[in-house]
């Protein structure tokens, strides 16, 4: 989120009037030490303004995700989620659920990275059409096959909203153009409620809050505890069955250490960066224990430990 702001503050070019006073409210509140998500919430911005916001979101997420395509399709690409899914799915699972509030397309590539299959709620092809009734089905034999369901809250990448007001997916690394092609993705901010009352998000929200009621256990990987979308459900399911909880991030936000001590129950653990290796919060240790091990925060490092 802090790159995407610093990457909006140098390229966004704004009209003077309407633009430009919506624009300094946003740039003032960022300058005072807001989260991007806390700068946008609550302003209403012109939508000539908010089509540039997406744009850009697009662009500077795209940037990264375009490299880390050419690293996975040079089969270098070691993803530690491919690894994690892959074992979670050596068992009796038929499906693993993720959800996210990320547009890029990391979750997908590490699904390709092992030979996983995937759903996100588009129909497979080069032009991808949105099935929201489910009817997309992979089989082997006579058996479901087993999937990994991607559910995308907040859009991604390769979706968009069409001239005629189709939502289809294409496997695009360059913004088609803006007279036909709408980036599907919410923005931070207000606009992003407004927005989930439309599918694909509607279904695709719908779909995540159901895995989130169902789930036997949670691992949250660089999750902020800050989107109304997601952490009120996890919250629900801690407080029914105190499932298993692991919140992993380079540095827990306050709202991940509010999450744990107040919230996640009494089987939890949050694990964070440290100058010594990593520090360890638990229901034993509440305000955090140092380990030396090193990278334990890492997705990568925590499967060298459990896997």
């Amino acid at each position: 989120m802090g790159d995407l702001s610093t990457y909006l503050r140098k390229n966004i070019e704004v009209e003077d009037g309407a633009e430009r006073d919506a624009w300094l409210l946003v740039k003032t509140a960022l300058a005072n030490g807001d989260h991007l998500e806390a700068a946008l919430e609550g302003k209403t911005l012109p939508a000539s303004l908010l089509s540039k916001i997406v744009g850009l979101t697009w662009r500077c997420v795209n940037d990264k995700d375009k490299l880390l395509l050419h690293v996975a399709a040079a089969n270098d690409g070691n993803f530690a989620l491919g690894r994690l899914l892959v074992s979670m799915l050596s068992s009796t699972n038929n499906e693993v659920q993720v959800v996210t509030t990320n547009y890029d397309r990391v979750a997908e590539f590490a699904c390709n990275s092992k030979n996983v299959l995937f759903q996100t709620g588009f129909a497979p092809g080069y032009i991808q059409k949105w099935e929201s009734t489910g009817g997309v089905k992979f089989r082997h034999a006579a058996k479901p096959s087993r999937v990994v369901k991607i559910w995308k809250v907040h859009g991604s990448l390769d979706w968009f909203r069409t001239a005629d007001e189709r939502t289809i997916g294409l496997p695009v690394f360059e913004l088609p153009s803006a007279e036909h092609y709408t980036p599907l993705i919410v923005t931070p901010g207000l606009n992003k409620y407004e927005k989930t009352y439309e599918d694909p998000f509607r279904t695709t929200i719908n779909g995540a809050d159901a895995a989130l009621k169902n789930a036997s256990a949670f691992l949250c990987v660089g999750f902020g505890f800050r989107d109304q979308h997601i952490h009120p459900k996890i919250i629900e399911r801690c407080r029914e069955k105190n499932v298993p909880t692991v919140v992993l991030a380079r540095t827990l936000t306050n709202e991940a250490k509010d999450f744990l001590r107040n919230k996640a129950g009494t089987n939890y653990l949050g694990i964070e960066r440290s100058a010594t290796g990593s520090r360890v919060f638990s229901p034993t240790s509440p305000d955090g224990a140092e380990v030396t091990t090193l990278e334990l925060w890492s997705l990568d490092g925590f499967n060298n430990l459990v896997l």
